[in-house]
Formats: structure tokens, sequence, C-alpha cells
């Protein structure tokens, strides 16, 4: 037997169509053409499947039985087209994807290295930038998706967690503290602090004083880039604190992170993309392999 699927699609489109004019203005096909492929199809399954006459034309009994099981034939065969072209679409194109300054040096570049092994054909450009503008560069347009702390939503984006990172207490490799591998929050603060900028200081301080009143966070330092808390830290100055994603950054400055308790703080990391617009084909592979990779480390 050698059923085509045009012959399948002639079939189904005539009986949707309730003629052979119509149906063959759907498939941009002449009449004659149409009659032939549905003459062949009868002849390859044996049976007639339309009665016409001059004025109708109507399935017959085993036409009608044929009907649904043509329909489920294309519908499956137009899923299984579409399914492919999607993949292929998936592994080639172009992404924007605004990243935080620690996560952008941290995070990023590993995940990059291994998502362009799976997809060689996809472009992706990072712009690592402070907290405060990822998101105003996603709600511009200027990126497809965004990767920063979490925070209040803005309106004309969508927030989804990412994962959640500890935050730990950075001291040069030769302090008390790194010495025992362990501190308690209360003893940290008996050191000069080095913040970052205001809104990590201002939530890190309310978690600590909805632990305890008593932990009370009075900087010695403000400084704007984690680059110049890590360098504050080196020489001296205090000690800071910093996500556990921050960890490859800190031998290169002679500083280590030391786990930090009562309480155990952690910062649930977003993923941020504009609201009403779906991502293309290859960001969406990318943000699907951020959370695979993340949830790999978890």
């Amino acid at each position: 037997m050698n059923v085509t699927i045009k012959q399948l699609r002639a079939f189904v489109n005539v009986v949707n169509a309730g003629s052979f004019t119509e149906a063959a203005k759907r498939m941009h096909v002449t009449q004659s053409a149409l009659s032939l492929l549905l003459r062949e199809l009868e002849s390859e399954l044996g049976v007639r499947l339309l009665d016409r006459t001059s004025r109708r034309m109507r399935l017959s009994t085993t036409g009608a039985e044929f009907y649904p099981l043509a329909v489920k034939v294309l519908d499956e065969l137009d899923n299984a087209v579409n399914s492919t072209l999607q993949l292929h679409e998936r592994q080639r194109g172009r992404v924007r994807v605004a990243c935080t300054l620690l996560y952008g040096q941290a995070l990023m570049p590993q995940i990059l290295a291994r998502f362009r092994d799976r997809y060689p054909a996809i472009t992706v450009q990072m712009l690592d930038l402070p907290n405060e503008e990822v998101l105003a560069r996603v709600l511009a347009g200027e990126a497809d998706f965004g990767v920063a702390p979490q925070r209040p939503t803005p309106v004309g984006l969508v927030q989804e967690r990412l994962f959640l990172d500890r935050i730990q207490l950075i001291c040069p490799s030769d302090h008390p503290l790194a010495q025992r591998g362990k501190a308690t929050w209360r003893q940290a603060l008996q050191y000069p602090f080095v913040s970052l900028p205001l809104d990590f200081t201002v939530r890190l301080q309310a978690d600590l004083l909805a632990w305890s009143k008593s932990l009370v966070l009075q900087p010695a330092h403000s400084v704007s880039y984690l680059t110049t808390a890590l360098g504050m830290v080196k020489w001296g100055h205090g000690l800071t604190a910093l996500p556990s994603y921050s960890t490859p950054l800190l031998s290169s400055f002679g500083v280590v992170g030391v786990p930090v308790r009562d309480p155990v703080i952690h910062r649930q990391i977003s993923v941020f993309t504009k609201r009403g617009h779906s991502l293309s084909p290859a960001a969406a592979s990318l943000l699907d392999f951020l959370h695979e990779f993340t949830a790999s480390q978890a």
C-alpha cells in the first residue's frame, strides 16, 4: 500500500470544506488534480470514501470511519514537524542576557562555556551591570532576560526563582575567624565592616535585626563594587559579606570565605523577563540551560 500524505490532506480538506471547489482553493490545486488524488486514495484503500452525486458530496460509511483516523495521522505529522522545527530554531540565534557584576564574573562564564558546547550556533552577548541597571535593560528591551538578586518586581517584568545563594563572611586568610573556619554574626560584627551598595546593606541589616535586635551593622567603609570590597578586606580595612558564588574570585585577593550563622542568610537569585514578551527559541534554550545548571549545583 502506498497512501501519501497529499492524498490524506486532499480527503480531509474535501470533507472539511464540503466541496471540491473550496478544497481545491485551500490546497492551491486544480479540481481535476484534487479529484485524481482522491481516486488514487480510494484505489489504494480498495474502498469508496465519498459518495458523489451531481448535487452533493457526502462521506460513505467507510469514509466516516476513516476520516477521524486520517485527521489523527495528519495532526501527529504536523506536531512532529513543528517539534523538529522548534528544536532546530532553539539551536541557533542570538541572545542578550543582563547580569549583575558578581554573577557576571563568577557564574555566567562557566555556564556560557558549557552552553556553547551544547549549542555552538547560538551567540550570547552578556551585559555585566550594577544591580539596579539589570532590570532597566530588560524593561528597555536591550536584554532578553536578566539575572539579579530578588527584589520587588517592577511593573512590566516577570520574576522567577533561579537558585538560593548563601551569604558568607569574607576575611583575610590569616584572620582569626578564617583560622577557625566558621563564625557567628555576633563574632563578625566585633570587627570593622566594609559594606556594599545600599540595597545590599539594608537587606543584610534587616535579616540580622530579625534574628536579634543586638546585631547592628555599623559599616566602617561603604563601597560600590565587590572588587573594591575585596581589596579593602585584603589590606586589613575590615570584613565584608558576599554570596557564596563569589568564592572563585577570592583567592586572587588573598581572602577567604567563612560560613557564618546565627542567622544563616540566603539570597534568592532570580530571572527577570519582560511581561507579555515571549523569549526567542535561542533565549529560551539559554534560560532552560541556566535552570538545569543551577539545579545541578544545589
